[in-house]
């Protein structure tokens, strides 16, 4: 795990700080993040009881809605939940995608709440790749782990203009492709020693992040 000092000093000074992780990274990382009384969105639907349920077991306050149905409502007490000194993981290219893509919402969660956000990733070596839009992962027994969190927290104010949170955004969604890909390079190639965010990252490193392959 590298960078976890960061994440102990913002969190000593904001406990109500917010995480964002790719969906591709989710299985493992609810299990990183198990018994800290933080909280998660959960869709409504009869999938999302289940899910609830799993998340509630391993100490995750879910409010319950989606874009559809109670998503306004969810997202209120979720607002309120982190102003009380709450964490939050959010995967904010979730449910459908695109994946890599950070959509705007946690953006202004962070607006709203006045959370510091910390961006990071993981991966893991080897595991199991699922054939969803997202190419979720899980961990196979004794592979090798790494978790990555940025070297420093996001704080986006209250009030910008339109302009401005998006190029927030923009910053928050190159910074967890950076880590996505560093995590990726370090695993791949086997290497130690090293802070793997100090991996020269080229400027077509997108490419080297899985995507669902095309039908034919």
């Amino acid at each position: 795990m590298y960078g976890a000092d960061t994440d102990l000093r913002v969190r000593a000074k904001s406990p109500n700080i917010l995480y964002g992780v790719w969906h591709r990274y989710m299985i493992y990382d609810v299990y990183n993040f198990r018994d800290r009384d933080g909280a998660i969105m959960v869709s409504s639907s009869r999938d999302g009881d289940k899910i609830a349920s799993v998340l509630n077991n391993l100490g995750f306050h879910t409010p319950r809605g989606s874009s559809t149905r109670g998503g306004n409502d969810a997202l209120e007490e979720l607002v309120e939940y982190v102003k009380k000194g709450h964490a939050a993981g959010l995967t904010p290219d979730g449910p459908t995608g695109p994946p890599y893509r950070s959509k705007m919402g946690i953006i202004m969660l962070a607006a709203r709440t006045g959370s510091p956000l910390l961006p990071h990733s993981m991966d893991a070596h080897p595991s199991w790749e699922f054939n969803s839009w997202d190419r979720t992962i899980l961990p196979m027994p004794f592979s090798r782990i790494v978790v990555l969190y940025d070297r420093e927290p996001i704080y986006v104010p209250r009030d910008l203009k339109e302009q401005e949170y998006e190029e927030l955004r923009q910053r928050f969604e190159e910074r967890m492709n950076v880590l996505a890909f560093q995590a990726r390079f370090y695993l791949k190639n086997r290497l130690k020693g090293i802070d793997p965010r100090d991996i020269d990252v080229p400027s077509n490193y997108m490419d080297y992040l899985p995507t669902k392959k095309a039908k034919h």
